[in-house]
């Protein structure tokens, strides 16, 4: 009997130095920080139709689960677990109450060669490697040669950059959209820079402004630093970390739309896994969560609810501890305890790499596939994208 194909597989390629630097006329010039390779230039992950159509499935039903989720956190109105100070509390109710649209988001999740899906977290607020899984795989994709040692596959799943054109109209915002990044970080001015993009394809003006940059007026509100009014701006920058600085406590006086609205940290913090295993107890896609490390049995993951990046990650109960550190300056937040389900290990030439599957979302839609590795358990901001195929 031939052995059944794997859901997902890592090829290795011949070697191709250059895309990385071609790449950069896409604004992808983040791609070797500090001499690292940050984009693999060596391999992809080539998945079966079958495992993409899980995925797409899995994103779909677990975007309405947390959407209940967040409903009945609202109705208790309990946001103890969430990390948030009383004000941020209040805008986040505020603004759930609001129905105020998203634009996107992005599904961490865990793809045994089997098939099987599980859960790690929704990054709903400022979801990290859009461009790449957006624009920088795609042309991978169509300028990579197929052949021995070269791209396998027919297709990739990509239709991020049609979905967000499609969505901006649908935020009901003003013609001239701020885009706010810190400035000193490369990889968050691009992904701004390709939103932008986005949006002015869309029909709205796009303009460039440093978040550090942004002011005050008593009778305006937030303003550039030419004193006009911030009437729509997307920040690559969490609420949580605004409303800890002086100038949170204006948050609640100002008159701008601000994308994502602040509901989505409800969707962004990581109580929210343990609010959905309390609602959907034993779902296959999920793994079992709670603020209390004693109901998790076995091995588990702390994870702070307002953690980024893979910061603060506390692994109980796995030889070898791969914890990591905890971010200096950054807010504290409750710790919510997860089952532990490693991710599956693929063989490198270097020793066995762990990939993570990042599921986007636009709008309600699951749209797009990117996929970053490690060759440790626990994935971070440093960890390697790789481009993928669908077989």
């Amino acid at each position: 009997m031939p052995r059944p194909t794997p859901a997902i597989a890592r090829h290795l390629l011949r070697r191709d130095d250059d895309f990385p630097h071609r790449a950069e006329s896409l604004g992808f010039r983040f791609h070797s920080p500090d001499d690292r390779e940050y984009w693999a230039r060596d391999a992809c992950y080539a998945l079966t139709p079958e495992a993409i159509d899980a995925l797409e499935a899995a994103a779909r039903e677990l975007d309405g689960m947390i959407a209940a989720a967040v409903e009945h956190v609202v109705r208790r109105g309990d946001y103890a677990a969430f990390g948030f100070t009383d004000r941020l509390a209040a805008l986040v109710e505020a603004s759930h109450h609001a129905a105020e649209p998203s634009l996107y988001g992005r599904f961490d999740f865990r793809l045994a060669p089997d098939g099987g899906i599980k859960l790690f977290e929704f990054n709903a607020e400022t979801p990290a490697a859009l461009l790449e899984a957006a624009v920088v795989q795609l042309t991978w994709f169509e300028e990579t040669p197929t052949g021995p040692q070269t791209r396998p596959g027919t297709d990739q799943w990509s239709r991020i950059d049609d979905a967000l054109v499609a969505r901006w109209p649908a935020l009901r915002l003003p013609s001239l959209i701020h885009f706010a990044a810190e400035h000193e970080r490369d990889d968050e001015v691009a992904q701004v820079a390709y939103l932008m993009a986005t949006a002015r394809e869309a029909g709205h003006e796009a303009a460039f402004l440093p978040v550090e940059d942004i002011s005050w007026q008593p009778e305006a509100g937030f303003v550039t630093p030419g004193g006009a009014p911030l009437r729509a701006c997307f920040k690559l920058y969490p609420w949580d970390w605004l409303d800890a600085e002086e100038g949170g406590r204006l948050l609640p006086l100002g008159r701008t739309r601000w994308i994502e609205p602040a509901r989505r940290m409800l969707h962004a913090s990581k109580a929210i896994l343990a609010v959905l295993w309390s609602m959907f107890p034993g779902h296959p896609l999920l793994l079992p969560a709670s603020l209390d490390r004693t109901a998790i049995d076995g091995p588990a993951i702390g994870k702070p609810a307002l953690g980024l990046e893979g910061h603060g990650m506390r692994v109980e109960g796995v030889p070898g501890d791969p914890s990591t550190e905890i971010a200096e300056g950054l807010p504290s937040s409750p710790t919510i305890w997860q089952q532990w389900a490693p991710l599956p290990g693929h063989a490198t030439p270097q020793g066995d790499a762990f990939p993570v599957m990042g599921v986007w979302m636009v709008g309600d839609e699951p749209c797009g596939l990117g996929i970053r590795e490690g060759e440790e358990l626990v994935t971070t901001l440093e960890d390697r994208f790789v481009p993928h195929v669908v077989l």
